[in-house]
């Protein structure tokens, strides 16, 4: 927990430093959350994160509207629970414990290539960094009262640390009306440590 405390403040520090040297126009901050798919399908947990970039194009042109340099801070939480009280062996088979927290700060570069028709389309790619907290049912018993109820008991295995990788998202936003804007985003996210992550979710912002 002091860990991500760690990161979420040096994300913190680095968003208040690139803010204050990047002038107010054209510079843009963006909230979005969203469902996250931790690994193959294995489990759901939720997204939130907040995002600060500048539009470095000065003046926009067929194939290259905008260009946005920035960073984002990005925390995702996901927990698959068993069936702890009675399960079936289908259920207790079928299933095991595991819960992923991780917070990351994405450096990324957000390609605008249309104008006027779906201005608002995106591809966005960079690195990322940050702190994983992960952890998974190692074994498990299922233990029988004499009254015929049951119980699942786990026993847990951890695995924390830091994490590098990288991240690809495309999406759409729609100005409303032109300093205000709302749109979605689908995220695929890996890092040095395996973990494929995909993420749907929404976004409003606004231009500075």
């Amino acid at each position: 927990m002091k860990k991500i405390i760690l990161a979420l403040f040096l994300a913190s520090t680095l968003l208040q430093s690139y803010s204050q040297t990047v002038q107010t126009k054209n510079t843009y901050f963006k909230l979005s959350g969203g469902r996250v798919v931790f690994g193959t399908g294995d489990f759901l947990g939720y997204s939130f994160a907040f995002d600060l970039s500048k539009n470095v194009i000065k003046k926009s042109s067929w194939g290259l509207a905008k260009l946005l340099l920035g960073g984002e801070f990005i925390f995702e939480n996901g927990t698959k629970n068993p069936v702890i009280q009675d399960p079936t062996l289908d259920e207790f088979f079928g299933t095991s414990f595991q819960h992923v927290s991780n917070a990351i700060v994405w450096a990324k570069a957000s390609y605008y290539p249309l104008k006027k028709i779906v201005s608002g389309f995106n591809i966005q790619l960079g690195p990322t960094f940050g702190y994983s907290q992960r952890s998974s049912e190692r074994a498990a018993s299922r233990f029988v009262y004499g009254s015929g109820n049951s119980f699942r008991q786990s026993t847990l295995s951890f695995k924390n640390g830091f994490v590098v990788g990288y991240r690809i998202s495309t999406g759409i936003e729609f100005s409303i009306p032109k300093k205000f804007l709302a749109g979605f985003r689908l995220d695929f996210s890996n890092n040095n440590d395996g973990d494929i992550n995909t993420l749907a979710g929404l976004k409003v912002g606004i231009k500075l």
